[in-house]
């Protein structure tokens, strides 16, 4: 899909690509790529890849997405697969109640929500979630509480220092310590964030008009960065053995692969 953007200066149109990781303790890897077309549906893409995740072994734990696929069908097949989802939460304007009640006072910070897919939709779905209630790094809901309720900032301050994440997963033992460790999970989607940008440090960008050209060329950033991470995790795992830790860089894979390969071509040209 191209889609318009204003992203890069005398940049009007770029290409939509639906990307997908998981994550293994700490390593986050890429595990697939789409270039979608326009007027393309991404929900039989994402299902079709967690279908071809369960057929290779894999289990699912938590699938985290993105608000950009806040549909009640999808979180409805993903529930059926056997996994729970984790997504930001829109700010509409039950949710941006339920976030007002709770300063005020009014319920925990773990709350029951009830989303459906569109009203003209064919077939209407209904997802049950639990919207889980967090505060900002830098901030402590307590503190955001104590300093509304006092009057030391207005609700719309009180809001930019609060986000919202929803899950299907059911609450388990005490909310609060089940909230906690749900979020320290949700933070991990910043590896993927992060993962992005690690893409565009690796060589220049084939500056091509032809999509699979670009495809290519995003495809092949994928394969080096999981290089780089399962190279730095078998280092970091040697080095617990040896005890002697050993940092292992972008850069450094990226020389290592190089001399790897020119090593090889002189083999092949029977050059020592």
């Amino acid at each position: 899909m191209i889609k318009g953007t204003n992203r890069q200066k005398g940049t009007t149109k770029m290409r939509h690509y639906l990307g997908f990781s998981i994550f293994s303790r700490e390593t986050h890897l890429y595990a697939g790529l789409e270039h979608v077309a326009v007027g393309q549906s991404k929900i039989p893409i994402v299902i079709k890849f967690l279908d071809h995740l369960l057929d290779l072994g894999f289990r699912l734990n938590y699938v985290l997405m993105d608000r950009e696929f806040y549909r009640a069908e999808l979180l409805d097949e993903i529930k059926g697969m056997g996994g729970n989802v984790l997504i930001p939460a829109k700010a509409y304007k039950k949710i941006k109640k339920i976030v007002e009640n709770y300063l005020n006072g009014d319920g925990g910070r773990v709350r029951r929500y009830t989303f459906s897919s569109a009203t003209e939709a064919r077939c209407r779905f209904f997802q049950h979630v639990n919207l889980i209630i967090k505060a900002k790094r830098g901030f402590t809901l307590r503190g955001i509480k104590t300093d509304y309720q006092s009057g030391r900032i207005l609700l719309k301050s009180a809001r930019t220092r609060i986000y919202t994440i929803m899950t299907t997963e059911k609450p388990k033992g005490k909310a609060s310590s089940w909230a906690s460790r749900t979020s320290q999970f949700y933070k991990r989607r910043w590896l993927i964030e992060t993962g992005f940008s690690d893409l565009n440090r690796i060589n220049r960008r084939w500056k091509s008009n032809y999509d699979n050209v670009r495809y290519l060329d995003l495809l092949v950033r994928m394969f080096l960065y999981n290089s780089w991470k399962i190279n730095r995790k078998l280092i970091k795992m040697n080095s617990k053995k040896t005890g002697k830790m050993k940092e292992w860089t972008l850069v450094q894979n990226q020389h290592y692969l190089k001399q790897i390969f020119l090593s090889s071509e002189k083999k092949s040209q029977r050059v020592i």
